[in-house]
């Protein structure tokens, strides 16, 4: 990708096309769509990039994308940093033991099973890391989190790094982990 200094004020303009679907002010409330208010830029562009480059499944996304400059890419990751995230999803009294089971696994991970804490990439608090590509991850229904969890973990290698470092990482985890996990990621946040 090349661009200029990303500016958030033009990414406002054609992000109006991603609120559609991502939610008024990118915050989802749609729980089979991740909202992208708060990501972190380097994420967003990443995954704009992917997708127009057909490289991550999405009929929808490969329309969008196809439309973007690099430049509109890098404006609209920039405004969606500033977006405040919506609030964090209810966890059901039903689903509290696993959302616990979630937390030490995304904390501390499990060393037996070769399980990595999450948080070693994602951080304790799940915002991810913008100088390091990665994804904040707060916010982020269960169904559109177990629907990533296993697009990440289906995945065949392909060479980019981060999707390669998640497939490792959730390959020793069974189904009941990878709930565990997206009904704590969910509950993550304000």
């Amino acid at each position: 990708m090349t661009f200029k200094a990303p500016d958030p004020a033009h990414g406002k303009v054609p992000s109006h096309t991603c609120q559609g679907c991502h939610g008024p002010g990118l915050a989802s409330m749609n729980s089979a769509i991740p909202g992208l208010a708060g990501q972190n830029p380097s994420y967003t562009r990443l995954q704009l990039t992917v997708f127009r480059a057909r490289l991550r499944p999405s009929a929808v996304m490969w329309q969008q994308a196809a439309k973007l400059s690099d430049q509109d890419i890098a404006d609209i990751a920039a405004y969606a940093a500033t977006r405040q995230p919506g609030p964090a999803w209810k966890v059901g009294s039903a689903d509290a033991a696993l959302a616990a089971k979630g937390e030490a696994l995304f904390q501390a991970g499990d060393g037996p099973r070769n399980i990595i804490a999450c948080a070693i990439c994602h951080g304790s608090d799940g915002r991810g890391s913008d100088c390091l590509g990665v994804a904040s991850i707060t916010n982020l229904s269960p169904d559109c989190g177990g629907k990533v969890l296993h697009e990440f973990k289906d995945t065949p290698e392909f060479g980019i790094p981060h999707p390669n470092a998640m497939r490792i990482t959730l390959r020793p985890m069974t189904e009941e982990d990878l709930k565990a996990v997206q009904i704590y990621i969910s509950s993550m946040g304000k």
